[in-house]
């Protein structure tokens, strides 16, 4: 059985995105006969509160001495953990490395530790970094100018590079002009714990209907686009849930500023665990993501698939990165970055039971094929031709 080490500077479980979805692929590579070994800084968070559920019987946890925000250590520095992961590999043998991380795999790659390192890429960091920070800052210049170097080293040297999408694949190609084998791999859904929540959830709808967003409050995920748009909406209102309470503040004054407040409501932070139960409260759900590159281009939205799996119907901008999963048998597209149309759609959506109903059991159909499992099985077949090779 092929020893994979799954390595990441930040605790794992714990409530970030980024660590669920670790959590996630971790239990779906053990699925898949890989023996993983989780190595992050120790957590304190249980992964029953989390999944609901403990981790298949294949993934062993080896949290790791991490000095960051202890009262003794006044640093910030990861490299204090990037050297116990050092010793931790000298004393355990694996077949391979598998991180996400980019200060993580450009450490593991620079020591020639004669073991395949696979780095997973949710988006191109500089292109993101530009698009988000005013480069005419000389400390912002350096910053992008050693995030291009440190994805260059890393794309090259990297055994195999998993990306979401086509469009992530073909960029680091044409920004890096690198020929590391580059592996499409969308993100999934949790499919036990989408089953139960839909299995014990009602299936009427709202009077009145009822909008619902689920997840960061990020300002590339769109949420000013969809308050302003409940300005064209009647028989519904808006849920948002997730961020924290700077971002709802801000949102609400936007909301009141719009004129729409009494229709939106924040929840603020839910908890993993009660996500799937969440969604199944309400009748439409929404992605109004913006057209920055991680948006547009590189992402492969966790919550889509959520909401597919709950089979409800979907309002989500209209861009390639979406285009690449679903379709208008599926889902229900607007102009991103357009409240207007976006408010258009959403009526529509509210109006037409029949046409929503439709497309949302379609999704739900779909959404078979984006799994963790799925997604696990494309990793392990990639991880086992480059052992074979390697």
């Amino acid at each position: 059985m092929i020893k994979l080490a799954y390595i990441d500077p930040y605790p794992v479980p714990d409530t970030r995105v980024a660590s669920l979805q670790i959590l996630q692929n971790i239990d779906a590579f053990a699925r898949q006969e890989l023996e993983v070994f989780l190595v992050t800084p120790k957590s304190h968070i249980s992964t029953e509160s989390l999944l609901g559920r403990s981790v298949s019987a294949g993934v062993t946890f080896f949290p790791l001495k991490d000095p960051r925000k202890k009262w003794y250590f006044p640093f910030n520095t990861q490299k204090i953990f990037f050297f116990n992961v050092l010793k931790w590999l000298k004393k355990n043998q694996v077949d391979a490395i598998y991180t996400r991380n980019l200060k993580m795999a450009r450490f593991l790659l620079s020591k020639s530790l004669k073991i395949p390192v696979i780095f997973e890429t949710h988006e191109i960091f500089a292109q993101s970094f530009k698009e988000s920070h005013d480069l005419a800052s000389k400390t912002n210049r350096r910053k992008y100018n050693n995030l291009l170097k440190n994805e260059h080293f890393v794309y090259q040297n990297a055994a195999a590079i998993i990306v979401l999408t086509s469009f992530l694949k073909e960029d680091i190609y044409s920004h890096y002009s690198v020929d590391t084998p580059c592996v499409i791999a969308p993100d999934g859904v949790d499919s036990i714990a989408a089953q139960e929540a839909y299995a014990s959830s009602p299936h009427t709808r709202k009077e009145p209907s009822s909008i619902f967003y689920l997840g960061s409050l990020h300002p590339w995920k769109g949420l000013p686009i969809a308050i302003s748009a409940m300005r064209h909406i009647t028989g519904a209102k808006l849920t948002i849930a997730g961020g924290n309470a700077e971002q709802i503040e801000k949102l609400s004054a936007f909301a009141h500023q719009e004129g729409v407040a009494q229709k939106v409501e924040f929840l603020g932070y839910i908890n993993p665990l009660h996500r799937f139960s969440e969604i199944a409260q309400h009748d439409i759900c929404i992605l109004p993501l913006t057209k920055t590159s991680i948006a547009s281009r590189y992402t492969s939205p966790l919550k889509l698939f959520e909401y597919m799996a709950m089979r409800k119907s979907i309002v989500i901008a209209d861009l390639p990165s979406i285009r690449e999963v679903v379709d208008e048998t599926s889902v229900f597209f607007a102009q991103s970055e357009n409240s207007d149309d976006f408010g258009v759609v959403l009526q529509q959506v509210v109006d037409d039971r029949i046409e929503s109903d439709k497309r949302a059991a379609n999704a739900l159909e779909l959404s078979r094929s984006f799994t963790w499992d799925h997604r696990a099985q494309v990793i392990a077949k990639t991880i086992h031709n480059i052992l074979h090779k390697f």
